[in-house]
C-alpha cells in the first residue's frame, strides 16, 4: 500500500518567470476585464465589511482621479471604496505575489485578477492608496524598463504615508483608491481604447467617451448588491455627473416588457421580450438593449453575442428568425460548470460551453413559450407573404384557363338557345337594362362558374335569351384548410360549390412539412405548414381549372378525373415543393450566422480598428482620404 504524502517543498515562481506569464496574459484577457476585477474587488471589501456591520452603506466609483490630475495634467481613471481598505504590509501581501489574495471572497479567481488583468493593461502602473483605521499609504505596481513586474521601492521602502488632504470624501477612516496609469505618463485613460475588439464585451458597441464605462458596468453585472451604491463618472461632462450602475438585469427589465422563463437540461433560460423594433432612447447607452444571447454566471456576463459591428445576432440559431431585434435570452447555466482562469468560458466534465450551446438551442426551440412561438410564426407568416407570388403567378397564368363567358341581357348581341347546353347565367339590370320577366334560370357564372359553359358568339335563330360578355372571371377553386385527421389522401375537391379542401394534417402534408423543418429548422413549423399549403394549392388549382374550362368532358369524367386519389397524384410533385421551399426559406434566413460558432469559440475575431474602412472599398479610409 503507497503511504500518504503529507508534506512537499512549495513551488516558488522567480521573478523572470512571472513578468513573462504576466506578458503572455496580456494577450488572453480581454481589455475591459480589468474594470470587472477591479470593481469586483471593491465588492468583496465592502461585503467584508458589512459581515461585521449588516447595515453598512458600500459606495464605490469611478471617476478621474483628480490629485494625480491637478499634479500631472493627464486624467487617469480611478475606483474609489469605502470598504476594510489595506496596511502597507496588506498591500505588500496581497498585491505584490500571484495567489497572495486570500480573503475568503464570495467568488474565487486566484491568480488572474485585478492585479493580473490591471497590470498586463497598464504597465505604466497602478497606484494603490489605501487607508486603515484613518492612516493612509500609497504603493505603485508598474513593470520597469527592463521588463520586471513588482512594487516601486524608492529610497529603501515601497510604501509612503498620504497626506489626509488625499483621502476622498466618501472615505471616512477605511476604503481604497485604485488609480490606472495606463501604458504611458500621457495616456488619458478615461477614455475607451480605440482598436480593441479581441474579447471585449461590447464589441466597441459602445465607445462614447461619456458613457463607455457605465454601459459595459453596466452589462457586465448581471445584478449588483442592494446595498452597495457603485456610480461612475460621464468623464466628458461636467465634473460630479455621474451614471448609476444598476446591471443588466435591471436594464432588460426597463425596456423589455415582458419577462419569462423555461427549464432546460442543466440550464435556466430568462427571456425578454418587448414589441418595439427600434428603440431610441437614453438608456441605450447606459444599457446593452439589442436583441442578444447572454451567459451569466456568478452573477457575471461571460459571454454575449449580439449585432453589431463585431458580431452577428444568435438569435436565429435558437428559433427567432424574426424577433431577433426583440428578444434577449438570458442562459444562467445551473450544477458544477465552472469557470476558466481568465474567466471568459466555462465547463462542465470536460465540456465547453461552446458544446453545450447546440445542445441547448435545440432544446430551447421545442421548450419556448407558446405565446412566443405564436408570435415568431406571425411575423414569420407575415414575411413570406411580403414575397408570396403565388396570386402574381397565377395571374399571369389566367389566358391559358379562361373561356369566355356572357349574362342574360335583353340587350346583347349574342344569341343563346333555351335548351342549349352552352348556357349564360342570369344577370338582371346590368348597363341599364331592364329586368327580364323570365331570367335565365341559371346561377351567375361567379357563384356557379364550375357548371356553367360559354356561349362563343354562335348566332342561332330567334333564341329567346340575348347575351352579353362578361370581360372578366376567376377560373380558379378555392382552396381551403381542413383538418381531418392523418389520412392517405390529400383532400377532395367539392363540386357544388367549387372548392378544394386540403387536410393538413394527411400524410402527405405532414411529410413535406417534417422533412422541411428538419433542413430549415429557423422557420416555425406553422409556417412552414401554410407555405407547403400554398404551393400545393397552387398545383390543384391549375389542374382543376384545366379540366373545367379548357376540355370538352362531362361532369361525369371531371367528377372520375378529381377524386381524392387522383388529387393526391398531382399534389405529390415532391421535388418541386421542396426545391422552391427550400430556395425560399433560404432567402429568410441570416446569412450572417454561419460566423456565429466561430465568434463564440473566440476564432476569426479582428483585432484591427476598421471602424474607419470605407464601407464599398476596403483600400479606402473614410477619414483624410488616406489609402490603407
Amino acid at each position: 500500500m503507497t503511504n500518504k504524502i503529507t508534506e512537499v517543498t512549495q513551488m516558488t515562481g522567480g521573478s523572470e518567470g512571472i513578468s513573462r506569464l504576466i506578458d503572455a496574459w496580456r494577450n488572453q484577457i480581454a481589455h475591459d476585464q480589468q474594470y470587472r476585477e477591479f470593481t469586483q474587488n471593491s465588492i468583496e471589501s465592502i461585503k467584508r465589511v458589512q459581515k461585521k456591520n449588516p447595515e453598512y452603506k458600500g459606495i464605490i466609483k469611478w471617476e478621474i482621479d483628480e490629485t494625480y490630475f491637478k499634479k500631472h495634467g493627464v486624467k487617469k481613471l480611478c475606483i474609489i471604496d469605502n470598504g476594510e481598505g489595506m496596511t502597507p504590509e496588506e498591500m505588500m501581501k496581497n498585491l505584490n505575489s500571484l495567489g497572495g489574495s486570500t480573503r475568503n471572497n464570495e467568488y474565487y479567481n486566484h491568480g488572474c485578477g485585478a492585479k493580473i488583468a490591471g497590470l498586463a493593461h497598464n504597465s505604466f502602473g497602478l497606484l494603490y492608496k489605501s487607508w486603515r483605521n484613518g492612516k493612509g499609504y500609497a504603493i505603485r505596481f508598474m513593470r520597469n524598463e527592463m521588463g520586471r513586474y513588482g512594487a516601486v521601492k524608492m529610497e529603501g521602502r515601497n510604501s509612503f504615508l498620504l497626506p489626509d488632504s488625499c483621502r476622498p470624501s466618501i472615505i471616512e477612516n477605511n476604503g481604497c483608491v485604485v488609480t490606472l496609469l495606463g501604458e504611458n505618463h500621457k495616456q488619458n485613460t478615461t477614455e475607451p481604447k480605440k482598436g480593441i475588439y479581441g474579447g471585449t464585451l461590447l464589441k466597441n458597441s459602445r465607445n462614447s467617451k461619456s458613457e463607455w464605462l457605465s454601459a459595459y458596468l453596466n452589462t457586465k453585472f448581471y445584478n449588483v448588491p442592494n446595498n452597495i451604491k457603485i456610480s461612475c463618472s460621464r468623464f466628458a461632462a461636467k465634473t460630479g455627473v455621474t451614471n448609476t450602475i444598476k446591471g443588466h438585469e435591471y436594464g432588460l427589465k426597463l425596456d423589455f416588457k415582458k419577462q419569462d422563463e423555461v427549464q432546460l437540461t442543466k440550464t435556466k433560460v430568462k427571456i425578454f421580450y418587448t414589441e418595439k423594433t427600434s428603440r431610441i432612447d437614453n438608456n441605450q447607452q447606459n444599457f446593452l438593449l439589442n436583441g442578444q444571447l447572454a451567459i451569466v454566471n456568478q452573477d457575471e456576463v461571460m459571454k454575449l453575442e449580439f449585432s453589431s459591428a463585431g458580431g452577428v445576432n444568435p438569435l436565429p440559431a435558437w428559433g427567432l428568425q424574426c424577433l431577433k431585434k426583440q428578444v434577449a435570452l438570458v442562459l444562467i447555466p445551473e450544477g458544477q460548470f465552472k469557470q476558466n482562469i481568465e474567466r471568459n468560458d466555462l465547463t462542465h466534465d470536460g465540456m465547453s460551453i461552446n458544446e453545450q450551446l447546440n445542445l441547448w438551442k435545440t432544446e430551447f426551440k421545442e421548450a419556448m413559450p407558446q405565446w412566443l412561438k405564436e408570435i415568431e410564426a406571425k411575423k414569420q407568416q407575415e414575411q413570406m407573404e411580403k414575397d408570396n407570388d403565388t396570386e402574381t403567378r397565377l395571374k399571369k397564368l389566367s389566358p391559358l384557363f379562361k373561356r369566355e363567358r356572357y349574362y342574360n341581357s335583353t340587350t346583347g348581341d349574342v344569341d343563346i338557345e333555351e335548351g342549349e347546353k352552352r348556357k349564360a347565367s342570369s344577370k338582371k339590370d346590368n348597363m341599364g337594362d331592364d329586368p327580364d320577366p323570365n331570367p335565365n334560370p341559371d346561377h351567375d357564372p361567379k357563384d356557379e362558374y364550375g357548371n356553367i359553359e360559354a356561349v362563343f358568339g354562335i348566332e342561332v335563330d330567334r333564341s329567346k335569351y340575348k347575351g352579353k360578355k362578361i370581360k372578366q372571371i376567376n377560373e380558379y377553386p378555392k382552396v381551403i384548410k381542413v383538418k381531418y385527421g392523418p389520412s392517405m389522401t390529400i383532400g377532395e375537391f367539392v363540386k357544388d360549390n367549387y372548392t378544394i379542401e386540403i387536410n393538413v394534417e394527411s400524410n402527405l402534408m405532414m411529410e413535406l412539412v417534417d422533412y422541411l423543418y428538419k433542413r430549415h429548422s429557423k422557420i416555425m413549423k406553422p409556417v412552414i405548414e401554410d407555405e407547403v399549403f400554398k404551393m400545393i394549392g397552387l398545383s390543384l388549382k391549375q389542374q382543376v381549372a384545366h379540366l373545367h374550362t379548357r376540355t370538352d368532358s362531362t361532369e361525369e369524367e371531371i367528377s372520375n378525373a378529381l377524386t381524392p386519389l387522383s388529387l393526391t397524384a398531382c399534389a405529390a410533385n415532391k421535388d418541386y415543393i421542396i426545391d422552391r421551399l427550400g430556395l425560399k426559406f433560404k432567402d429568410h434566413n441570416n446569412v450572417a450566422n454561419r460566423k456565429l460558432t466561430n465568434l463564440w469559440n473566440g476564432k476569426n475575431k479582428t483585432t484591427l480598428d476598421d471602424s474607419g474602412i470605407h464601407k464599398y472599398d476596403p483600400n479606402k479610409y473614410v477619414f483624410n482620404n488616406s489609402r490603407k
